[in-house]
């Protein structure tokens, strides 16, 4: 949870820059904003679904995978967009879960 860091300190966006390597170090400062928003949105994506497994002691095969899913085509989408070879490594370990998660 430290993107509510990078989002509400005074130097969050430059705090953000340094931990978020994978993108172009160019960017404005509003799409590394809504980077971090995504990153945030994604972060409590995982916490719920895990909480329900644990809450709930079962094994929700099909959130899990939705989540991975989701997850994934934000990484695409952001690869597609910055066209930066790092993206692309963020990307390929994103696809790389899902499918050991397939064959798992």
């Amino acid at each position: 949870m430290i993107q509510w860091k990078f989002l509400f300190n005074e130097n969050g966006i430059k705090l953000a820059r340094k931990w978020h390597q994978e993108i172009p170090h160019n960017l404005p400062d509003k799409n590394m904003k809504f980077k971090v928003i995504c990153m945030l949105l994604s972060g409590i994506m995982f916490l719920t679904v895990s909480l329900i497994s644990f809450i709930m002691h079962k094994y929700f095969n099909w959130m899990i995978f939705e989540s991975l899913i989701i997850f994934s085509v934000y990484a695409i989408v952001e690869t597609l967009y910055y066209r930066y070879l790092n993206t692309f490594g963020f990307a390929s370990v994103t696809i790389a879960f899902i499918i050991i998660y397939i064959l798992v």
